[in-house]
């Protein structure tokens, strides 16, 4: 990870079922995240993790993605194992990010 991914590590708040020993977990896992996410100050990111009912079925995982600037990018995931819950709910937040910037984009590019 880079310098700015790290500080993006920074601004993940973990909620329900998730604790400090995860970070590393996460990090490795929400890479492609935080790679989007670095065109962004840091400063104007927040990001918190949830999972409910965790290891158990029925288990929710929630990403919530906060970006100044642009609608709440949230992606859920019912997934039993946590890895695969979690990167299910990263592509769906990748998904709306990609879409909200080449919709800004395309925005800025018309006559």
């Amino acid at each position: 990870m880079d310098a700015e991914s790290n500080r993006l590590i920074d601004r993940v708040r973990l909620e329900g079922g998730a604790g400090q020993d995860d970070l590393h977990f996460i990090e490795r896992t929400l890479a492609q995240l935080f790679t989007q996410l670095d065109r962004f100050d840091p400063s104007q990111v927040d990001i918190s993790i949830r999972f409910k009912d965790r290891g158990q079925p029925g288990m929710r995982t929630t990403l919530d993605v906060r970006v100044q600037g642009l609608p709440a990018l949230v992606g859920v995931s019912h997934l039993e194992a946590t890895k695969d819950a979690l990167n299910d709910a990263e592509a769906k937040v990748l998904s709306q990010l990609r879409s909200h910037v080449s919709r800004n984009a395309s925005r800025r590019t018309r006559p």
